[in-house]
């Protein structure tokens, strides 16, 4: 009788499922260990590093006030591309001009002169004549990436060797900076920020009526549209929900791998809020070196590591503030994330999907139940393994919060079975659909491996229909007036006072 030979391991199953059951195990260190360094890292005050030295006093540029400090810091250029408006602009933009730190300049960015953000930012150097502001206008056409070409003559012009790029949507708190500089090192080229949210104010349980103050981050959601106060009220839990949702899903899913890389030295930098050290970027070419990617925070970071730098976070998240809360837009964005990550490190085609909850479960429910032979029950085991996970997020969404949350336990548990269903889908839909394409602001461009991004559609991808009249007063020594065209998101009639009490107006004409 032949004998047939075997293959050594004729029971590929187990060999998955052993496979399966390690992944499983690895990734609750994942979680655990995103606990611990986030309450390490977050909220503390690092030790002084070398970048900066001791002197007596300081000067802080808040209110042109003296204030005792002992530590002296470096001049920080920061870079402020804007395009378009919403309601929470003026709010974030004049943090910068607040900030306790003593020697920085305020280099506002604006492509289109008749741009409504032009005319906040004016407003805000007639408010603030104390601090060192300019506005560019123009921009410069370096490469595809809109907001390189955005920032690019500023960053030529700053007179700093430390740049700060930062978005029109984040809000800064005043110690931000000085963190960020702290965390500084020598041999350091970027310093970034874990991206969060702020606790907005469609994020409360406020009153319609109640009056405007100091902690109001989203005045819109007390306006009149038109009239429409009926509007406004309907749409107010849809936007609370859309605010609960990216916050849950920055202070979750997002820090986890975040707050893991930075541990373990790996490259996952988000440009939303980042200090560049000057001399790094020159090195690789300077700004325009990144222009042709759309992605062009991670490549900063993945060319000044190859030359010897590294990179690390701020003990401060970066809030996000935006002025509106549309499901489809936060949607929109994430899928957009998917398709960059996968035309730059195309293998999270394979971890991204088994680095979430539902998948891993069912994967390593499957594996334990093949491994002991049946023994186990595979629901119990995937309901408990979703219910720990429920915990750990929640114990990590706390560590990033750092005080109480601005929703219930009940609004959490919503929020995140919604974001846990809706993972798996926009990555396959952004799979599926279109992988190659992605639209960010008004255009979309075509992404080819390793990155490299080119114009795809030439033509706006947004609708005159969705636009409202604007109709504000820009702040010069002459009164001039712009109408143009700004988001239907905006606000209606806003005024604000600003410490000096110099009013801000804008008005809309529906």
């Amino acid at each position: 009788m032949q004998l047939i030979p075997q293959p050594m391991f004729a029971d590929y199953d187990i060999l998955l499922a052993c496979g399966l059951l390690i992944f499983w195990c690895g990734y609750w260190l994942v979680h655990i260990s995103a606990i611990c360094y986030g309450k390490y890292k977050l909220y503390r005050k690092p030790k002084p590093e070398s970048s900066v030295q001791s002197i007596p006093s300081l000067v802080s540029l808040e209110h042109g006030l003296p204030r005792n400090t002992k530590k002296q810091y470096p001049g920080v250029s920061i870079l402020k591309p804007l395009l378009g408006v919403d309601p929470n602009l003026f709010v974030n933009l004049s943090s910068y001009f607040q900030m306790e730190y003593p020697t920085y300049e305020v280099l506002i960015c604006v492509v289109d002169q008749n741009d409504p953000a032009a005319m906040v930012a004016n407003r805000l150097l007639e408010m603030y004549p104390s601090v060192d502001a300019r506005l560019f206008l123009g921009g410069s056409q370096v490469g595809v990436n809109p907001k390189i070409n955005n920032v690019h003559a500023a960053y030529q012009a700053a007179k700093y060797s430390l740049i700060l790029i930062s978005d029109s949507s984040i809000k800064m708190k005043k110690d931000t900076l000085s963190d960020m500089v702290d965390n500084m090192a020598d041999d350091v080229a970027i310093v970034h920020q874990v991206p969060f949210t702020c606790d907005r104010i469609d994020n409360r349980t406020e009153p319609m009526t109640s009056p405007l103050s100091n902690n109001t981050t989203d005045p819109s959601s007390f306006l009149k549209l038109d009239g429409k106060v009926e509007y406004q009220y309907q749409t107010r839990k849809q936007r609370r929900f859309v605010s609960t949702l990216e916050k849950v899903f920055f202070g979750t899913a997002h820090a986890r791998v975040y707050l893991m890389a930075d541990l373990v030295g790996a490259i996952c930098h988000t440009g939303m809020s980042t200090l560049l050290r000057k001399q790094a970027m020159d090195e690789c070419g300077g700004l325009q070196a990144f222009a042709s990617y759309l992605a062009e925070d991670y490549f900063m970071a993945k060319f000044v590591v190859a030359r010897g730098w590294r990179t690390t976070i701020s003990s401060r998240p970066a809030l996000q503030n935006n002025g509106g809360s549309e499901l489809s837009k936060f949607q929109d964005r994430l899928r957009r994330w998917v398709k960059l990550r996968i035309a730059m490190v195309p293998h999270t085609i394979v971890l991204e999907p088994l680095s979430e909850c539902l998948i891993l479960g069912a994967c390593a429910a499957w594996a334990a139940n093949t491994l002991s032979g049946g023994s186990i029950d595979p629901y119990a085991f995937y309901m408990i393994h979703v219910l720990v996970w429920f915990l750990l997020d929640w114990i990590l969404l706390n560590v990033m919060q750092n005080g109480p949350l601005p929703f219930t336990k009940f609004e959490y548990l919503v929020a995140w079975l919604y974001r846990e269903f809706m993972g798996p889908y926009l990555f396959l839909t952004a799979l599926l659909w279109r992988p190659s394409v992605v639209t960010w602001t008004t255009r979309q461009y075509r992404l080819r491996w390793g990155g490299l991004s080119e114009i795809y559609n030439q033509q706006s991808t947004s609708s005159s229909s969705d636009s409202i009249t604007a109709t504000v007063p820009i702040a010069t020594t002459t009164s001039v007036t712009y109408d143009t065209t700004v988001p239907n998101n905006y606000c209606s009639t806003h005024q604000q006072q600003p410490p000096n009490g110099i009013g801000f107006t804008s008005k809309i004409k529906v």
